[in-house]
């Protein structure tokens, strides 16, 4: 149920997007196509590393995918990097949006990455799992803007 939810949420946001536009126009920056790539592939790391933990199964299915997976899974320094690193590209590749989305994107990345490392419970970490999704939908759909990098949103 817990899962499910969270991807209605993000999947709601991405057809709100797609059908509105920026939900926060006069906020909306429009990133540049190369940090988009590099948001997105951020993003995708993020998901891998969430899916690793979470979805084991899955994500050693796909060919090659079984080594970083148990990397990630044995929670040490390599596991570390693999979520600090893509985190911290991600914020990165969208550092021009509004200032108060940034900040709650970065604060809802670091939650995560301390309640996973950090002596919390298994509930404290959904909970900020939860808030990362939130934010990154209501981010992603409200102040990313659209069309050419210098265009007026």
């Amino acid at each position: 149920m817990f899962w499910g939810v969270l991807l209605g949420v993000a999947v709601l946001g991405a057809v709100v997007r797609v059908w509105r536009g920026p939900l926060w126009p006069r906020r909306a920056t429009v990133i540049p196509p190369s940090a988009l790539v590099i948001a997105a592939a951020a993003a995708l790391a993020l998901v891998f590393h969430c899916a690793a933990m979470f979805f084991a199964p899955w994500t050693d299915a796909i060919p090659g995918a079984r080594i970083p997976g148990d990397a990630i899974r044995a929670m040490g320094d390599a596991s570390r990097w693999a979520y600090a690193v893509p985190a911290a590209l991600l914020v990165l590749a969208v550092r021009n949006l509004w200032w108060p989305a940034l900040l709650a994107l970065a604060v809802a990345l670091l939650g995560v990455g301390i309640t996973m490392y950090g002596p919390f419970s298994l509930g404290t970490h959904l909970a900020w799992l939860a808030a990362l999704i939130v934010v990154g939908t209501v981010v992603s759909a409200g102040v990313v803007g659209q069309g050419a990098p210098n265009a007026v949103v």
